[in-house]
């Protein structure tokens, strides 16, 4: 039987984004190159996987079992890497992890100082990033094991999620807005406020949660200007193009002297989240993720 693991992760890739192409794409491969190892996937269990519908491609009940079981190799592959690493040199590979400084400045050190205890052994090395698509690509292509971000991500099946915590949700506003003098915001306040944010290369659910569009009462949110990063949308709140709306730990990380930042009552929070592919069976991410949780959940302090 000739099954190759790059058989596998295509037919994943295609069953996360429901088209060849967009598979593709997160596979840096040609639609073409991603077509013909699902058609020699089929070939190897000898029935159809996918259906080409007008909505998208779907997964066939064949193709649903090859989809799970093909996780569960995946994962043993990745945990035969790691093991054969560990046994030949003692230490294990460090930890790439995918993050952005304002979502995780308030608990990573505490994170690290007890992953020294706990494993001396281990390295963690940060890999900073900006916008969703940046972590999911660094996911994708190996340059991370793990990442905190943001919910949601989209319906993406490829990844374990861990919610770790949530946040309220704060508005910048720029100077001379006439809602500066508020003490707190409503979404209703913000109906004719353009939002200025990432959307290019975004899932549209993503998209709709972070510039909450459509509002409450079905009218639709106004967008501003694009930005990446959280300096660049800083720099366009600033300049009058419209308001960013953020989570309270940005507040406090980005200190700007000329902007007015509001709470933002009836938003649904932000939820930081711990994700790693489904395929990465390290277990040293299981104590990422316990170090993490007590650091942001320390234990009272014994009583006597």
């Amino acid at each position: 039987m000739d099954l190759s693991l790059r058989l596998l992760e295509s037919l994943e890739a295609v069953a996360a984004e429901g088209s060849m192409t967009r598979a593709a794409r997160t596979l840096n491969l040609t639609q073409q190159a991603v077509s013909s190892q699902i058609r020699q996937l089929e070939r190897v269990v000898g029935t159809p996987l996918v259906d080409r519908r007008p909505t998208g491609i779907e997964l066939t009940a064949a193709g649903e079992v090859v989809l799970k079981q093909g996780a569960a190799l995946l994962s043993s592959a990745q945990a035969m890497v790691t093991e054969a690493r560990l046994a030949a040199t003692g230490r294990p590979d460090p930890l790439r992890i995918a993050f952005k400084a304002q979502s995780t400045a308030h608990f990573m050190p505490a994170v690290e100082a007890a992953l020294r205890q706990q494993a001396p052994e281990l390295e963690l090395r940060p890999i900073a990033s900006h916008t969703l698509p940046d972590e999911i690509d660094a996911l994708l292509d190996g340059r991370a094991d793990a990442a905190f971000l943001w919910l949601p991500i989209g319906d993406d099946p490829r990844f374990t999620i861990h919610p770790l915590l949530q946040e309220d949700r704060w508005v910048a506003l720029p100077p001379g807005h006439p809602l500066e003098s508020r003490t707190t915001l409503r979404i209703a306040d913000l109906a004719d406020v353009p939002v200025i944010g990432p959307r290019d290369g975004m899932p549209p659910a993503v998209v709709d949660f972070w510039f909450i569009d459509p509002r409450p009462d079905g009218t639709r949110a106004v967008f501003g200007p694009q930005a990446r990063t959280p300096e660049e949308c800083l720099h366009l709140v600033a300049a009058g193009h419209g308001c960013w709306i953020a989570p309270a730990s940005t507040v406090t990380y980005f200190a700007h002297p000329r902007l007015t930042w509001l709470p933002l009552l009836d938003a649904e929070p932000n939820v930081l989240a711990l994700i790693w592919p489904k395929h990465n069976a390290n277990p040293l991410l299981h104590l990422l993720l316990t170090q993490t949780r007590q650091a942001l959940n320390p234990l009272p302090p014994a009583t006597t």
